[in-house]
């Protein structure tokens, strides 16, 4: 298949878009319906200002066994700039939702996760006695533009 007959399709039904603002939906409705699986996936609870999204892929797929064909829109899910998992929408050839997967890969995810809370909580405290946002960027490897949130959110549960 022409790339081109693709990106159109994809401009068309505004796929890739839809999968962005779906992958909130599912990740919200499932945080909230289902707290006790959300927080053992993530040692506690994610800042949603901290999470990012990156297009991945967009394809064409067709099953044998369905005998119909489906396009996947596929996108990264980054907390803090490390990858922790990918959410995908199939779209009929019509643009209707035939299924999405929100997939938090286990292993990995732990991992990256323990990682970053770890240095999310050096970075609390290192504001919180007053050393400078690039500083603590520095020592956590954490980018500034999250420093400068925790630093916003610090000062505003300071003043409670």
């Amino acid at each position: 298949m022409n790339k081109d007959i693709l990106l159109d399709w994809d401009s068309q039904y505004n796929a890739m878009k839809r999968t962005m603002s779906g992958f909130w939906t599912i990740y919200r409705k499932w945080r909230d319906e289902n707290k006790d699986d959300y927080h053992r996936m993530f040692m506690g609870k994610l800042y949603d200002e901290f999470i990012s999204l990156e297009e991945r892929a967009i394809y064409l797929k067709y099953r044998f066994n369905a005998g119909e064909a489906v396009v996947i829109c596929s996108i990264n899910i980054f907390y803090l700039e490390e990858e922790i998992g990918t959410y995908d929408i199939e779209f009929f050839l019509d643009g209707e939702v035939a299924d999405d997967y929100l997939d938090f890969e286990d292993t990995l995810l732990k991992n990256r996760i323990t990682k970053v809370k770890h240095n999310l909580r050096i970075a609390i405290k290192a504001l919180k006695v007053g050393i400078e946002v690039l500083d603590i960027s520095k020592i956590t490897d954490i980018p500034p533009k999250y420093i400068e949130t925790l630093k916003k959110k610090y000062s505003y549960m300071k003043e409670r």
